[in-house]
């Protein structure tokens, strides 16, 4: 079975690099095989949560994870930014509110 090539290029965000510093072993090996999903699948690999800024949410069941990410329409670049453990519907909000902002931010959009 041959290993396709990887067809988008994943940038972190400092946030999750921060996050990814202070990981354990379990959860980053969890982590890395979602970040490959991401890598190999882009976009599909989740679900659109925001269509106008193409902000994606994945999720693992066990432990519950949520990952979310940015794909760039005009290139092959995946922006992660942050992953949480799945809590409430409220602090997903909360999160979700904290991505777009930093997009805005980050990318010079207008909202």
């Amino acid at each position: 079975m041959r290993v396709r090539d990887k067809i988008y290029e994943i940038k972190f965000d400092e946030v999750i690099l921060n996050q990814l510093a202070n990981v354990d072993g379990g959860i980053k090996k969890i982590l890395s095989k979602m970040f490959d999903r991401i890598e190999n699948k882009g976009p599909k690999a989740g679900k659109m949560i925001d269509s106008k800024l193409f902000i994606y949410g994945m999720k693992n069941k066990r432990p519950p994870i949520r990952l979310y990410f940015k794909h760039l329409k005009n290139s092959k670049e995946i922006w992660l930014f942050e992953y949480e453990m799945k809590t409430s519907e409220k602090k997903q909000k909360r999160t979700i509110g904290r991505i777009k902002d930093k997009i805005f931010r980050l990318f010079k959009l207008k909202s």
